[in-house]
This record gives structure tokens, C-alpha cells and sequence, in this order.
């Protein structure tokens, strides 16, 4: 009874699929090789094929059946379709000879060509969406299709201007840009909000590119940005890069983009530490030489200086203790340490011994002599 019920589950979740296959001009396609769900069927005269008793797809791997249509001359279709009941499905074989579509985008204006520029192509029965194409440096491009298939394009995310293209000629797209358009101004200060000149900046999303230097007051302009999520990157050195994400949207007033951007100095750490001889720490005072000039800094026992990349001379000096110096090289982030151990200076006492001044008596005698004979004599 069981195995009955599971038969009859079986046999009642089967479905009818009726496949009608067509070309590009809704003209039934007779002799059309169809695979479906491991079975074969060949079109009719109304291009129809059916398939009976369709088990339901969705416990398998897969979850649907696999359908493929063949037929000479025409491009082959694959597709997956998910089977729960009795349904109809139509097929458009467009033709395998290729044509191709070209032309030219324009910004408003036939003098103004549009540089890599994504264009979305779709097919203008179904809307479905057959691929993306990007224009060159001159704003040119070039998409393959089937010579039967009517095709439109969107340019960059301009949804309200559809393009319908043809393979006769080259084509000319002319898109109004009002609201999709914006020159972007970068502005680049450092941390006390000083204007940071020559600094490298980057705007980039996918294969587009703007490059510039900041001018004497921190700025790069960026003129006909196309809206959209970018890639901003600002370089400069002796200052640590900045890398940032930033959505483009102009602005009501003009179409202009403002992003501005702070940058701190690439310093790196020195640690500098002051002993004596056996290790203990010394109240010092300790002279850096080098790329910012001579700093003079005082310590007790330790300390970190900041300072910028390069080259410095360190110099360690107590009271009662002989100087000591060193010389390091610090790199951008990195951190450096200098050890000074200070030898205590020998006190030297020096006595001086000086002899009796016999002399210096001996004449003031001789003078003292001379005085007592010239009173006697007047007397």
C-alpha cells in the first residue's frame, strides 16, 4: 500500500512542457533540434515540440531541467527551467551571422566625445541584458549581435536615455548629461590645515582614470566625472597615502563634486633611552641633528620622538657623566631604538705648591737699610 501511495505522489507531480521555437520575427522555426530534460523532440510545422509527464526538477541537484535548441544557421540556445506544472515556454533563434554595431558617444555636444564609457546592450524584444561594453579614448565602440536581433543601449547609468542601434551605419549617440556629469575638486591640507601643493591624486573606477597634481593651494580638478562610486587615492611625499572610497553625485549648485582630504606627515618613532654604565636611568638632555634641523629634547631615562624619515645624529649629555653620540637611520612608520650607557667622569683635584718669596724680603730689608741710613745722616 505504501509503495502505491509513493507511485501515485510520482505520477501526479508529473507535468506537460509545450516548447514553441520561433525566429526573430515570430515566424515558427520548423526542424528545430530540442533537448529537454534528458529527452528529444524536433519542432513542427508551428514549431512546436511537447513533453509529457515532465517529473517535478526540484529534488534533484539541479533544481530544473535543462533545455537546448539547435537548428542550422541559428544561434544555439541554453536555458534552465523549473518544472512544478503543465506550462508553455517560447524560444527565439536569432540568426548565427554577426553584425556589427558601431558608432560614437557624445557628451552633449559632437565635439565632446565620451572616453571610457560603459554602454549596457539589450535586446530590444526581451530587454534581456547581452553585455557591456566600454568606449575607447576617442569614445568609439564596437558590440557583435546577431544581424536579426534589434538591440538598445544605456549609456553609464543615464536609465531615461535609451539608444536603439542599427548595423548600417555608425552610430552617433549623443547623450544629455545634466545631472549625470561633474567635475570633481579635491582639495588636500595636512593636519594643521595648511594647502598641501604637487601632491599625486587618483580618481579611478574599473578601466577609468583621472590623474593630477594639487596646484599652490591643494587643489586638482577632475572635469566631466560620470556619477558614480570611485576609487580616490592622494600620494605625496614625506605624508602618508590616502586611499578612500567616494560616490560621486553633482551637486545642485553648478554640478561640482567638493572632496577634501587630510594628510599627516610619514613620521617614524625613535626611541631614545639614557643609563649609566650599570643601567640605571639618567635625567639627560638628548640633541637630535638631522632633516627637521636640531631638536633638543629632555628625558628621564626614556623617551619616544617623532620624527620625519632620514638620517639623524643623537647625541646623550649629563651632568657628571661624559656626552655620547650615535647616529641612526629612520624609515617612514618605522620604529628605532638608540641605548646610551654613560661613563661617570674622574674628578681631577690639582695642588699647586709655590716656594717662601726669600726674594720679596731680602729687598724689602735692602729698601728698610736704605731709609735708616738717610734719617741718621740729616740728623
Amino acid at each position: 500500500m505504501k509503495w502505491v501511495i509513493v507511485l501515485l505522489i510520482i505520477l501526479a507531480s508529473r507535468s506537460t512542457v509545450v516548447i514553441t521555437v520561433v525566429d526573430s520575427q515570430q515566424n515558427p522555426l520548423e526542424g528545430a533540434d530540442i533537448y529537454f530534460c534528458a529527452r528529444y523532440a524536433v519542432s513542427d510545422a508551428q514549431g512546436m515540440a511537447t513533453f509529457k509527464e515532465i517529473p517535478d526538477p526540484s529534488g534533484t541537484p539541479s533544481g530544473a531541467c535543462m533545455v537546448e535548441i539547435r537548428k542550422e544557421g541559428y544561434l544555439t540556445i541554453v536555458d534552465a527551467v523549473a518544472v512544478t506544472e503543465d506550462m508553455s515556454l517560447q524560444y527565439i533563434l536569432y540568426s548565427a551571422i554577426l553584425s556589427t554595431l558601431s558608432g560614437i558617444v557624445y557628451f552633449d555636444t559632437s565635439d565632446n566625445p565620451a572616453p571610457f564609457i560603459a554602454l549596457r546592450m539589450y535586446d530590444a524584444r526581451t530587454h534581456e541584458f547581452l553585455g557591456p561594453v566600454l568606449t575607447d579614448a576617442e569614445g568609439r565602440f564596437s558590440f557583435e549581435v546577431s544581424e536579426d536581433r534589434s538591440v538598445y543601449c544605456i549609456v553609464s547609468d543615464y536609465e531615461d536615455q535609451k539608444f536603439f542601434l542599427s548595423s548600417d551605419t555608425d552610430q552617433v549617440l549623443v547623450v544629455r548629461t545634466a545631472g549625470i556629469l561633474a567635475d570633481v575638486e579635491v582639495t588636500v591640507r595636512d593636519d594643521k590645515g595648511r594647502a598641501i601643493e604637487k601632491a599625486h591624486v587618483t580618481l579611478e573606477a574599473g578601466e577609468t582614470l583621472f590623474e593630477g597634481e594639487t596646484d599652490s593651494k591643494g587643489i586638482v580638478t577632475f572635469q566631466q566625472v560620470v556619477k558614480g562610486d570611485y576609487t580616490l587615492v592622494v600620494q605625496k611625499e614625506g605624508y602618508t597615502p590616502v586611499e578612500r572610497g567616494v560616490s560621486v553625485a553633482p551637486s545642485e549648485r553648478g554640478g561640482l563634486y567638493s572632496e577634501e582630504v587630510t594628510m599627516v606627515r610619514a613620521e617614524g618613532v625613535l626611541h631614545v633611552s639614557v643609563n649609566t654604565e650599570s643601567g640605571v636611568p639618567l635625567s639627560a638632555l638628548v640633541t637630535i641633528t638631522g632633516v627637521e634641523g636640531t631638536r633638543y629634547v629632555s628625558i628621564e631615562g626614556e623617551t619616544d620622538v617623532s620624527l620625519l624619515p632620514g638620517t639623524y645624529t643623537v647625541q646623550a649629555s649629563c651632568a657628571g657623566y661624559t656626552s655620547e653620540t650615535q647616529q641612526v637611520e629612520l624609515v617612514e612608520n618605522g620604529i628605532r631604538s638608540v641605548t646610551f650607557f654613560l661613563e661617570k667622569q674622574q674628578r681631577t683635584v690639582t695642588v699647586v705648591t709655590k716656594s717662601f718669596p726669600w726674594e720679596v724680603i731680602l729687598l724689602g730689608v735692602v729698601i728698610a737699610v736704605l731709609v735708616a741710613v738717610l734719617f741718621l745722616k740729616k740728623r
